[in-house]
Formats: structure tokens, sequence, C-alpha cells
């Protein structure tokens, strides 16, 4: 079964924002991990808009909540900056699930 379409688009734009915030975050931050989340991001956005299936963005979902509890839920600075990184990231996954579930 496919996604429907206006929810599939909300996620990509949300992914495109969430690479936004890296992108800005790693104009004044250091953290090597901002370049492992910005390249992540950027492969699942590619992932997105060639799969629709329900089934196969379960997987993707995963993955990024995966990624989310167990790697990049952890404060970088600037913290203002970290904090619309993380409810961004939230928002994802918040989406993810309502989409798919």
């Amino acid at each position: 079964m496919d996604l429907i379409k206006e929810k599939h688009q909300e996620l990509i734009s949300s992914l495109e924002e969430l690479r936004e915030i890296v992108d800005k975050m790693n104009e004044i931050s250091n953290d090597g991990m901002l370049i492992w989340q910005k390249n992540e991001i950027i492969d699942w956005v590619s992932y997105l808009k060639e799969h629709t299936d329900v089934e196969e963005l379960q997987s993707l979902e995963k993955e990024i909540n995966d990624r989310f509890f167990f790697k990049y839920n952890v404060r970088i600075e600037p913290r203002d900056s970290d904090i619309v990184r993380l409810k961004t990231f939230e928002k994802v996954i918040h989406q993810f699930h309502s989409a798919l579930h």
C-alpha cells in the first residue's frame, strides 16, 4: 500500500527542514556528529523520494528512530540551535508514526 502523496511530501519537507537546521549549525559548530547527521538525512530524503510503499517506509522510520534515540539525541552547541534541531527531529518522528500507522 502506498503512502498518501500529501503525507509523503510532508515527510520530505520535514527532513529537508532538519537538514537545513543541521547545515546552519555546522557553519558555527565543528561537532563531527553534525556531518554524520547531515549525510544520513540526505540518504533518508533520497530513499523517501524513491519509495512510497508503507512497508518500505516503516524500515526507514525504524532507522530514523534508532538514530535519534541511540545516536543523535545529544546536546550540541550552540544550545538554541540544538533545541530547534531536536524539536524538528521529534516532529519528523511523529510525522512518520502518524503517516505509517
